[in-house]
């Protein structure tokens, strides 16, 4: 097999959406960018998504799929709203005392990532790495009861 129908097959098995809303305040980094475009036909960007459901189902109504990084809550309401739930993977690195420490753990890596700023003073600086994009097909919520009376 060629490496032209190699990376033509890899790319088909992508599933593929019209039109995607993307929830981010940030500028994407190149990987991101370039994997949404493999998948979304058409980007929208917002900064957020509203919690209220009636508000929400307004603004994914025209959507195929929602992607970013949001909380768990959200993810099932629109899941719920039969629309695609897609994910940004990132993985963490670790995290450094100072900013010129962390630039160099992010290169070590050799991948495309972010540095995350202290939340307080005194944290350290977080480094993460983009993995790919994941699609989200089911929440399962799976409890124990721990004490019974």
């Amino acid at each position: 097999m060629s490496q032209s129908q190699t990376q033509t097959e890899v790319q088909s098995t992508y599933p593929k959406f019209q039109h995607c809303l993307l929830v981010s305040r940030h500028v994407l980094l190149t990987g991101q960018d370039e994997d949404l475009k493999k998948i979304c036909q058409k980007i929208t960007k917002v900064d957020s998504l509203p919690t209220d459901p009636i508000e929400l189902r307004k603004l994914i109504d025209y959507y195929d799929a929602v992607v970013g990084v949001f909380p768990l809550s959200l993810q099932l309401q629109i899941l719920q709203m039969k629309r695609a739930v897609l994910t940004f993977e990132m993985e963490s690195l670790g995290t450094a005392g100072l900013r010129k420490d962390a630039e160099e753990l992010l290169v070590k890596s050799g991948r495309e990532g972010v540095i995350l700023p202290p939340a307080k003073d005194g944290e350290p600086y977080r480094v993460s790495i983009y993995k790919g994009i994941r699609l989200v097909k089911e929440i399962k919520v799976v409890d124990a009861l721990i004490i019974e009376h």
